[in-house]
């Protein structure tokens, strides 16, 4: 699963799950809908992989697309210019230079994975969410879809430096050849992906 990450602005609702595993599994084409529907998005990362376009079909239509590679970015401004509202630009998910409480939700498909498989992995991924937690309004929530299993990414997501309450979800891995892949989150974690959900306090919460 390779790096992407999505921010979105404008959200009218946000629902926060329940802590644990949930008893609902949704997919990655589903779960921004689900958690942040009606909203203005971002990608950083990957920007090749299709989310943002699903995104723009599903009702997103103020997306704004990050990636490292100019190449990359170039490729994907020919491929959407017919597709409004979407932008793109040359950025590092770790320096990301956007405002400051600029959107409400930010979702992340194996970006943080790929920081963390790298050089100097836990500084980056530390650097990274920094960034994602200060660009997020108060009430905004960061979704991470990620292979870690929570007894690794929860010691990083729950850092307290970043004010928001983490929960997660296991997510069927997709099958790609006849023998449908095993799904037993609770006694093989790493038989699934995992959705976290990081949301931040403030005056948009639920009650």
């Amino acid at each position: 699963m390779d790096g992407s990450l999505i921010g979105t602005k404008d959200i009218q609702t946000t629902k926060s799950p329940s802590s644990g595993i949930a008893t609902t599994t949704p997919s990655e084409n589903t779960a921004m809908s689900t958690f942040v529907p009606m909203a203005k998005s971002s990608t950083l990362g990957a920007a090749t992989l299709g989310v943002s376009e699903d995104m723009h079909f599903d009702g997103f239509k103020d997306i704004v697309n990050v990636d490292l590679s100019g190449v990359v970015i170039q490729q994907m401004i020919d491929k959407t210019q017919s597709l409004n509202g979407l932008s793109w630009q040359v950025m590092d998910a770790r320096y990301m230079e956007l405002d400051d409480e600029s959107f409400d939700a930010v979702l992340d498909k194996g970006m943080i994975d790929t920081l963390l498989s790298g050089d100097n992995s836990v500084e980056s991924a530390n650097k990274f969410c920094s960034h994602v937690a200060r660009i997020l309004k108060p009430g905004g929530i960061y979704m991470c879809l990620s292979s870690g299993i929570p007894n690794e990414r929860m010691t990083m997501l729950s850092n307290q430096d970043y004010s928001w309450e983490v929960h997660y979800f296991p997510v069927p891995k997709p099958v790609i050849s006849e023998v449908e892949p095993k799904f037993n989150p609770t006694e093989e974690p790493t038989s699934c992906y995992w959705l976290y959900t990081c949301k931040t306090g403030g005056d948009d919460e639920e009650g």
